[in-house]
């Protein structure tokens, strides 16, 4: 009955790099990945969250994070600074196959959660089936694993009328 903060946000999508980690490739750094997961949403503390499908705040969410990154890093210690500052570059960036594949579980974690409530927020906003391919797809077809989960997971939600 109530919307998923970014702390368990950002813990679901950790657990997801752990759980999935034997089917991930192997060349990839683990502990990064960890890093990126638990970081990508830090800068909401001063930027706020923006839904997805909000495309007036979507138009200044980019600034409204720089803004934040800036505000909250500077805080840490000079080397902190500098790393908080790369790992969220880096995810924002999603030129790493470490941010990519952080980046796509962050976008398969609130299918689940929409699945678990029974597509609360889907409904609230009148987001469809298309909607959600349109923006998300891309984010998963660099890794098939990935996608697979991301197909099953949606095809789910369509076949429970859920979208």
């Amino acid at each position: 009955d109530r919307t998923v903060s970014d702390a368990e946000h950002s813990w679901h999508v950790a657990m997801f790099l752990i759980l999935f980690e034997k089917e991930l490739p192997n060349n990839l750094d683990t502990k990064r990945m960890l890093k990126l997961a638990l970081m990508h949403d830090l800068v909401e503390i001063y930027a706020g969250d923006t839904f997805a499908f909000d495309k007036k705040n979507q138009a200044t969410k980019k600034e409204r994070e720089l803004q934040s990154a800036k505000k909250l890093f500077s805080q840490l210690p000079e080397d902190l600074d500098k790393e908080f500052t790369e790992l969220f570059d880096e995810y924002e960036s999603a030129k790493t196959s470490e941010a990519r594949i952080v980046k796509s579980f962050d976008k398969i974690q609130p299918i689940l959660q929409n699945l678990c409530s029974e597509g609360k927020s889907w409904k609230k906003h009148s987001i469809t089936f298309s909607d959600i391919d349109k923006y998300k797809r891309k984010h998963m077809e660099h890794n098939s694993f990935i996608l697979k989960i991301y197909e099953k997971l949606l095809n789910d939600a369509k076949k429970r009328r859920l979208i």
